[in-house]
């Protein structure tokens, strides 16, 4: 038995269906608009291809060559920014709420910045997302949402978001994502670009619901466990240097309208699961834990939690392990540690501190409150 450190019910009623999936996308499109309140939304093979197609859609509009992204978040936005022919700007994170620090932005700006990307890490609304279409109402503000997916409070900030649909996110259908946005003009630059994207073909296809298949299998905590050496070194990819924009499978958007059905539930268990983990090591002061204000209900995609002191960090890791809950690290470095952006490596001091001592800890709904009790346990333990 091994709790992963993300998971989501999936089930085979998710996996079979009746009558034909030719309507499946359209049906999906209009459930997520009404979702996500959005007056658009576009499907894409996964998240890092909608980034950069929304990258592309706003090069429509300005020759400005910049995007603005916090210094620890996924590589893989580095990546699009590249293949879009743009170059990454980083600023500095908040140790508050673990999210790029509005006040790190002044220093960044500059007359060549095309958008400002806000990251809801982990789940957790930016605290600067909110101030950031007032303080720069002339710059577009894009949500990046891959790991919110649920938590109402994001992907209506700014002028537009996108989401993943990966194996590890909030609604997996082993790939996939989309772009919301309000923005006719945006929406339209999406819609025409849309118009040269392949298919994504038989084979293709045909893998991703094998993968589906085999993904409802590994998420359960005894197969999880038992297949835990293989699925390691798959988790252990480097990102790679370039990807494929494809559209997203007829499939693969059945089984995210299944899973759709059920997210308010799921979002509020990850919701819980995390409070009730917060709450209970809230006073202890060797511990540094996500600022979540009064009006936010994040839907964590994990639960991140900062060790003050490395050893401690290491103990709580081998613990939990030893009693079957896996954690991780998540990234291990900053982003200008991971590529040359012409940065020095001890710039951006919160976020080469947070990649050092960050251990995150499984809040999905297939942790039970027993589990939660564990965790929160052996934490304290170690801690004292």
């Amino acid at each position: 038995m091994l709790i992963p450190i993300v998971a989501h019910p999936l089930g085979l009623n998710d996996l079979f269906f009746i009558g034909g999936l030719s309507s499946r996308q359209m049906q999906l499109k209009e459930a997520l608009v009404k979702y996500f309140n959005s007056k658009y939304v576009f499907l894409f093979n996964s998240g890092t291809s909608s980034f950069f197609m929304l990258l592309e859609a706003l090069k429509m509009f300005s020759e400005k060559k910049e995007v603005i992204i916090p210094a620890y978040t996924a590589s893989a936005l580095v990546v699009a920014i590249k293949k879009a022919g743009l170059r990454p700007v980083l600023g500095d994170i908040s140790l508050k709420d673990f999210n790029i620090d509005l006040n790190a932005l002044d220093a960044v700006i500059s007359q060549n910045t095309l958008c400002i990307v806000v990251v809801h890490m982990f789940g957790i609304t930016s605290e600067a997302g909110g101030g950031l279409k007032q303080r720069y109402p002339q710059l577009p503000l894009i949500e990046d949402c891959c790991q919110a997916l649920g938590n109402s409070q994001v992907g209506c900030l700014g002028d537009a978001s996108f989401y993943s649909f990966n194996r590890g996110k909030n609604l997996p259908t082993y790939g996939g994502g989309c772009i919301a946005t309000n923005n006719e003009a945006v929406a339209r630059n999406i819609a025409k670009l849309l118009e040269n994207i392949p298919d994504a073909g038989v084979i293709y296809t045909a893998a991703v619901e094998l993968k589906l298949f085999a993904l409802a299998l590994a998420m359960r905590p005894f197969w999880y466990g038992l297949l835990s050496p293989v699925l390691k070194n798959l988790k252990e990819r480097p990102t790679p240097e370039d990807f494929s924009v494809k559209r997203y499978t007829d499939y693969q958007a059945a089984v995210a309208l299944s899973l759709l059905r059920r997210i308010k539930q799921a979002s509020r268990l990850r919701y819980y699961n995390g409070m009730l983990i917060m709450e209970a090591l809230k006073d202890i002061d060797s511990l540094i834990l996500p600022n979540i204000s009064v009006d936010s209900t994040p839907a964590f995609n994990r639960l991140p939690i900062v060790f003050k002191d490395l050893k401690k960090l290491e103990k709580v890791e081998r613990s939990l392990r030893q009693i079957g809950i896996e954690t991780s690290r998540m990234y291990y470095m900053p982003l200008h540690h991971l590529f040359d952006l012409g940065y020095k490596k001890d710039d951006f001091p919160n976020a080469c501190y947070f990649a050092q001592h960050l251990l995150t800890v499984p809040v999905h709904p297939l942790v039970t409150e027993k589990d939660l009790g564990k965790i929160i346990e052996v934490i304290k333990k170690a801690v004292k």
